[in-house]
């Protein structure tokens, strides 16, 4: 009995590992759209179906939010006033998430809560059995205590999940953005264009990377500092080719060096870097395919192979 509820513990514990990420990323994206579509549909009956497509490509990507921060919830308040090192820390991973809406950090905690409150009837339900061995007085604290650390840690773990998945979306985009930076820029177009364009062009094939081109390029029109920028896009990448890419952009803008050589260098380097990470992967293929071969094609190509001889065998034996 005791096994059998491990095991159904860690097959739950597992399955909100897979789930869990692609289930906030979906709730997150249609709570935007839904947003976004009933925005367009007020400025429609407000202006007789006039609006602008860039504001609403703002509103997609959370920028004319406030960004994460809390509501009037006074136990939100409370936690947030007394842990400002971890609501920093937290606003730092809902940045990398890409998720800038005005309410994601209330939705944040709300779902550390729910999460607790779940993790504790499950612990509770899970100790409360007697199959343990554990007093029944003792079951409700370990439940709360191992239900609230984990659900924090658990909520934690789900959103950099989230945000390793968009690293790794963005880090695919980098080359083919970089060449189309280097057209850009020797078309005789300017910085900001050249983003807004790429940003315009890449909304098909890396939607993840044309939101954070189309906050640069709002970003550069508002703010004059262009190095700040650049550093505001590092930070919420937390990209090591992005890194690469705003220091190039912010020293041939401070020394006045040719933006379109030094792109097409850091683009015969992206593309270089592309072909020695496959290149690796390649090679890892064969210790990877070590255990799939012992388990599933070994034991196969030994029925194959020592079948009929064991029959034969059998049948030998069994005549004589």
């Amino acid at each position: 009995m005791v096994m059998y509820s491990v095991l159904c513990f860690w097959i739950a514990f597992i399955s909100f590992l897979v789930i869990l990420p692609s289930v906030t990323r979906f709730l997150f994206k249609l709570k935007t759209e839904y947003h976004m579509m009933s925005r367009v549909k007020r400025i429609k009956t407000n202006e007789g179906g006039a609006f602008d497509d860039e504001e609403v490509d703002s509103e997609s990507i959370g920028l004319n939010k406030k960004g994460a921060s809390f509501s009037d919830i006074a136990f939100i308040n409370y936690i947030a006033e007394s842990n400002e090192e971890l609501v920093e820390e937290m606003k730092g991973l809902l940045e990398k998430a890409g998720m800038r809406q005005n309410n994601a950090m209330e939705e944040f905690m709300k779902s550390k809560v729910i999460a607790s409150i779940a993790l504790f009837f499950i612990l509770f339900l899970l100790l409360g059995t007697n199959d343990f061995g554990i007093p029944f007085l003792a079951v409700i604290p370990i439940s709360l205590i191992i239900g609230v650390v984990g659900a924090h840690k658990l909520t934690n773990l789900n959103l950099e999940m989230i945000a390793n998945k968009r690293k790794e979306a963005i880090e695919h985009g980098v080359p083919d953005l970089v060449d189309l930076m280097v057209i850009c820029a020797e078309s005789g177009l300017d910085l900001n264009r050249s983003i807004q364009r790429i940003a315009r062009e890449m909304r098909t094939s890396n939607e993840v990377l044309a939101d954070e081109l189309s906050l640069t390029a709002i970003e550069l029109e508002m703010i004059p500092d262009h190095k700040q920028v650049f550093e505001n896009l590092e930070k919420r990448t937390d990209c090591l080719e992005i890194k690469t890419l705003s220091k190039t952009l912010s020293q041939s803008i401070e020394y006045g060096s040719s933006l379109a050589v030094s792109l097409r260098d850091l683009a015969v380097e992206s593309r270089q870097k592309r072909m020695l990470d496959a290149e690796a992967r390649a090679a890892q293929a064969p210790t990877l395919l070590t255990l799939p071969m012992m388990f599933f094609i070994m034991p196969c190509l030994f029925i194959v192979m020592l079948g009929p001889v064991i029959v034969g065998m059998i049948k030998s034996f069994s005549s004589g």
